[in-house]
């Protein structure tokens, strides 16, 4: 079958690779027919993380069963019949262990560290979604079934993209009524969006968006969202009772930090490589600001976002900025844009 890899920095090709075979239990062979651009995979792409090729990509995906292991074909009401619509966890989690029964899949204990699909070290074993055929372990613990009515573009990115919506704001919702919530958007650039669409979607919170890319800020625009130009991000906005930050800018960081209110909320998407980024920690002490990082729990999160759009008072398939087929996904995938989808159509 085909795959695509990211063989050297700048550079994937199509691989021929031997099909996924079920040799376990809990297994099911899924065919994505909707793979996202997740907001980091330009930097892998660019050598700007520390993620070294070579490995397969695609992580964010959708897809429909074609196989289930013996054990899975006897199980009711499982939602995993062959033909079924499943959006599918990046990060492989076993459901079993104490993490997993604690909601922290992320830190599954059956796997690795960081097992999952598209991305070291995890792709290596487990592949890349951007392939004509994927293997998934844990079947009945990582697939959620879809109904058939929703657009498989539109929740392409929900496993990761579209969940640190609900990391990043819709957990700290329920403690946020009429209140003001800051996003500060920048190279996670459809995990801002998809936050402040969530966020102004959901609640009655004022919601502002500050950026200094006119790509993004013009896109939240078309959205409805109340948008302010960073100009660097020299200057805060004032104070907000949660600040979210999407930027992955050192300079946005310090400034989302100081823009907190006295007990506030701070919540991050950035990942910066180093151990040791600056933070103002007297400010912060003094004003009680409660920090929250941290990757996001994948399929928890999945979770608890999938009701919202199925009802459509989330829109998350207005953030998607450009659709390709599967047969142009090795031009594609490196391409500008807030978010690429590929597509694969049926036969």
């Amino acid at each position: 079958m085909k795959r695509l890899d990211l063989v050297k920095k700048g550079i994937l090709e199509w691989k021929e690779v031997p099909d996924p075979v079920i040799d376990a239990n809990g297994q099911a062979i899924v065919e994505p027919v909707a793979v996202a651009r997740c907001d980091l995979d330009l930097p892998i792409i660019q050598g700007k993380t520390l993620f070294r090729p070579p490995f397969p990509v695609g992580h964010e995906f959708v897809g429909r069963v074609l196989e289930l292991s013996q054990d899975l074909q006897s199980e009711e009401n499982s939602g995993l019949q062959p033909g079924a619509l499943v959006a599918v966890s990046f990060q492989i989690s076993c459901g079993h262990c104490n993490p997993c029964h604690k909601g922290l899949t992320k830190s599954c204990e059956s796997v690795p560290p960081t097992a999952g699909f598209g991305m070291p070290p995890g792709a290596s074993h487990f592949g890349g979604a951007l392939s004509e055929r994927i293997l998934i372990p844990y079947a009945k613990q990582m697939c959620i079934p879809l109904p058939e009515s929703l657009d498989p573009a539109s929740v392409a990115s929900l496993s990761d993209n579209i969940a640190e919506a609900d990391k990043l704001i819709g957990r700290f919702l329920p403690r946020l009524k009429d209140q003001r919530i800051l996003i500060l958007g920048g190279m996670a650039a459809s995990i801002g969006i998809y936050s402040a669409l969530y966020a102004k979607q959901m609640s009655s919170n004022e919601i502002l968006y500050m950026d200094d890319d006119p790509t993004n800020l013009e896109r939240a625009q078309k959205l409805g969202i109340q948008c302010l130009e960073a100009a660097g991000f020299k200057k805060s906005p004032g104070r907000f009772d949660l600040v979210v930050d999407a930027s992955a800018n050192e300079k946005a960081w310090d400034t989302g930090l100081r823009s907190v209110a006295p007990g506030g909320l701070f919540s991050s998407a950035s990942i910066f490589w180093t151990n040791r980024l600056q933070i103002p920690f007297m400010e912060l002490y003094n004003n009680e600001v409660e920090m929250h990082l941290g990757r996001v729990n994948s399929l928890e999160s999945m979770h608890r976002m999938l009701p919202s759009i199925v009802s459509g008072q989330f829109t998350p398939g207005e953030v998607v900025t450009r659709k390709a087929d599967f047969s142009d996904a090795k031009e594609a995938w490196s391409e500008p844009g807030i978010k690429l989808v590929i597509e694969k159509k049926p036969a």
